[in-house]
């Protein structure tokens, strides 16, 4: 069977691709050839994401080429991915999860806690969430816009531009990386929804799909079933302070979500739990009550 998965060029995107390619090789006799996409977000490089819009920036272009038939499938960060996706298309797996925390990288000078980092020490991200977290337990640094891929964003902390970034560290064990860092306790500083998941996109109902779901990592699939819930219940983009992740143990699962407002002066997690089989009901509990809380939080 040879199957034509549409991506990114990034290294990263090029190397989950390589580890889908793993991952199916384990049960299906399959040749891979990727199509390399350009999207808005790759373009587009010198603004905040939340600046040029929602989510979907590396993703809609990528989507297209399945739509078009020139692709069979699609891979993502599910992180990446919009709430809805467009009606012909679904999620058909999901590989195993890595580890989803953030990570801050350093470069010149090392610490045990982000608390520790000095004041008026440049730290870069681009994100809202990471910044309005951060801000609540050290709101003594310079925060720095950062774009651009991995490496990229490693060698500008290398060049001296920034004293700390913050990545995904699942993103950096991917890529084989080793930069100093601190790993961010989940319960402390919760990732994005969906961090650290990889996500394959295609035509819904197809003999294909049904054929690849079969091999469905169970426990990150009902991880991103709470996941993807939240956020359409939450009724957040990446312009909103929260984060979520959910755990599994035994038969049960954990979501810990974090709110945070703008300037970091509040910030709240919570915990919910539930069955196992219940993870989409869990999220959507969740998700309804970090909206209930929004408009308290980010006036």
């Amino acid at each position: 069977m040879k199957l034509i998965i549409s991506t990114r060029g990034s290294k990263l995107s090029l190397k989950q691709v390589d580890l889908f390619e793993d991952y199916i090789k384990k049960f299906l006799n399959v040749e891979i050839e990727k199509k390399i996409v350009k999207t808005k977000g790759d373009v587009i490089l010198d603004k905040p994401l939340y600046e040029i819009g929602e989510k979907g920036l590396f993703e809609k272009e990528v989507n297209n080429v399945v739509l078009n038939g020139e692709a069979d499938l699609a891979i993502h960060s599910m992180k990446d991915l919009p709430k809805d996706l467009d009606p012909r298309l679904d999620i058909i797996m999901v590989l195993p999860r890595e580890i989803p925390n953030d990570s801050l990288i350093f470069y010149s000078y090392a610490v045990n806690d982000i608390r520790e980092i000095k004041e008026n020490s440049v730290v870069g991200t681009s994100s809202i969430r990471r910044k309005s977290f951060l801000m609540h337990y050290n709101n003594n640094v310079i925060i720095k816009p950062l774009r651009g891929n991995i490496d990229t964003r490693i060698k500008k902390l290398e060049n001296n531009e920034y004293d700390f970034i913050i990545l995904a560290e699942a993103g950096i064990r991917r890529l084989n990386l080793n930069p100093r860092r601190l790993l961010l306790p989940l319960d402390m500083f919760p990732p994005e929804p969906g961090q650290g998941i990889i996500a394959v996109v295609g035509i819904k109902d197809n003999s294909l799909v049904k054929e690849l779901s079969k091999y469905n990592d169970k426990n990150t699939y009902y991880m991103s079933l709470a996941e993807r819930e939240f956020l359409k219940e939450a009724k957040a983009g990446c312009s909103t302070p929260i984060g979520a992740i959910s755990l599994i143990n035994q038969n049960k699962i954990i979501m810990i979500v974090g709110i945070a407002s703008y300037d970091g002066n509040f910030m709240e997690i919570i915990r919910f739990k539930d069955e196992l089989n219940n993870a989409e009901k869990l999220g959507k509990r969740a998700g309804q009550y970090v909206y209930s809380m929004l408009d308290k939080v980010l006036k």
